[in-house]
């Protein structure tokens, strides 16, 4: 009988070369999943609901692996409003496309892992579930909005774990807990709502894994064009999967170390990105030191106008749904002040973002036509306090509370969102609080394939599969 430990110890792709083989059940690892669940659930706080064994469909890459979706990621049965009071027992009543892709190579849904309200803070932290806790230090946040996917598969819960990112929601958590995170493409993916990343194009849906090779594995399955999509993105020339260990020959790479906001970076941060750089000098690459040419300012104030600008909309199908009032008794206190704040924009507000993006993209373009990547840090500290950036306890007005958190954290993952291009981070380094610190790395627009390849060359440099929080199996 599979241990939990031995089952820990797997990526997706082992686990399923183990039932391949006729080492272990699909059934054995399932239970491993929920006895797993069962455990650790209770201290780190990342399942919105009950779990259970599901089905699913033989005989395909990944029949039977036991995954857990991010709440409102339009899977079937399970919550489809992201850690809010106001439609709390909502469950979606189909599939989206992104779940009909994860369904058709075979995953097991097991249940679903919680999220902030409506995906719109840093930290996993609602009135709702109470705040998910940081299997490396329960005192600290795993990040948001993915929190609870990327606390569930560091502990060693599940290999994989569905997220979505529309400011750093992928890559800040993976940077909190020492986990891959990978945001693709705009267009790469399908989106697990009808917004189809809203009219910015800021959200994108992936997973959140502990290896190269299974994201990669999991963008074959989940990516190509969606009919009626408003974006597009060239194909791969051949399998993601295939990327994993090629060599990604001499790359030039830019490295950017500093934030231009308020806040200093975190030694631990900065010790990341010098790691970084030394490790891709020893592997033959150029680093040059240099950083696109963007106002700063401007963008993130457009940032903070452009984050609370679907709440309303939002809110206002929720309260048809449910029935309920939006207020201080369905909310969180933050949101009905971002909800104010979007009802408070205008047209011409939209329309001087658009321009601000659009300015912000075309300098991102120009800089990666001269590198091949471009790396800089995920976080501007590592994983916050739980309570540091709780939208249920701060008294600040919108524009103070975003300025905080982007300047004190997640500065440096929203401009990804705005411009498209893929991004991840990747769980290098270790801090000395004993909190992993991610390195992010960025590619031009549509070329996962040079950033898979740089990845997994980092990963069998300095292996990090190894690692252990203190919270896991």
């Amino acid at each position: 009988m599979m241990t939990l430990r031995e089952y820990a110890s797997h990526d997706a792709i082992g686990l399923m070369e183990l039932v391949q083989r006729g080492e272990v059940s699909t059934a054995e690892i399932t239970r491993c999943a929920l006895d797993a669940i069962e455990k650790l659930n209770p201290l780190l706080n990342f399942m919105s609901g009950p779990a259970a064994p599901a089905e699913f469909v033989a005989g395909r890459a990944f029949s039977g692996l036991p995954l857990l979706v991010k709440e409102g990621c339009g899977a079937r049965g399970q919550p489809t409003v992201l850690g809010s009071r106001l439609g709390a027992g909502l469950t979606a009543a189909q599939d989206s496309e992104y779940m009909k892709r994860l369904r058709a190579v075979g995953i097991a849904a097991i249940g679903a892992t919680t999220a902030p309200e409506f995906g719109a803070y840093c930290v996993t932290e609602s009135l709702l579930h109470g705040a998910t806790r940081n299997p490396w230090n329960l005192d600290h946040s795993p990040g948001g909005s993915s929190g609870g996917s990327s606390a569930a598969v560091i502990a060693g819960v599940v290999p994989v774990a569905t997220s979505s990112d529309g400011g750093g929601s992928i890559r800040g958590p993976a940077h909190c807990t020492g986990t891959f995170g990978l945001k693709p493409s705009r267009g790469r993916n399908p989106n697990g709502s009808s917004t189809d990343g809203g009219p910015f194009g800021l959200h994108h849906f992936h997973v959140t894994t502990r290896s190269v090779r299974d994201s990669a594995a999991f963008l074959d399955a989940l990516q190509g064009p969606v009919p009626g999509s408003r974006y597009w993105v060239k194909p791969p020339e051949r399998a993601f999967l295939s990327e994993v260990g090629a060599p990604p020959g001499k790359l030039r790479i830019a490295v950017t170390r500093d934030s231009p906001m308020s806040t200093p970076l975190h030694p631990d941060c900065r010790e990341a990105i010098d790691q970084a750089t030394r490790l891709c000098e020893d592997l033959g690459h150029i680093v040059e030191e240099a950083s696109p040419p963007i106002d700063w300012l401007p963008l993130m104030e457009t940032l903070m106008m452009a984050w609370p600008m679907p709440l309303p909309r939002g809110i206002a199908l929720i309260e048809q749904a449910t029935n309920r009032i939006a207020g201080p008794g369905t909310l969180e206190p933050m949101t009905l002040r971002m909800r104010d704040f979007a009802n408070g924009l205008t047209a011409g507000d939209v329309f001087q973002a658009d321009a601000i993006i659009q300015a912000a993209k075309w300098a991102v373009d120009d800089f990666l036509a001269r590198f091949d990547a471009w790396i800089m840090p995920t976080g501007v500290s590592p994983a916050p306090l739980i309570g540091q950036f709780d939208p249920s306890r701060s008294d600040e007005d919108v524009a103070s509370y975003l300025r905080r958190a982007l300047s004190d954290f997640a500065f440096f993952t929203p401009l990804l969102n705005f411009t498209g291009h893929p991004a991840a981070s990747v769980p290098l380094h270790q801090g000395r609080s004993g909190l992993p610190v991610g390195v992010q790395v960025v590619t031009s627009m549509g070329d996962e394939a040079t950033l898979l390849r740089l990845a997994s060359q980092w990963e069998a440099a300095r292996p990090w599969q190894g690692r252990r929080p203190p919270i896991s199996l």
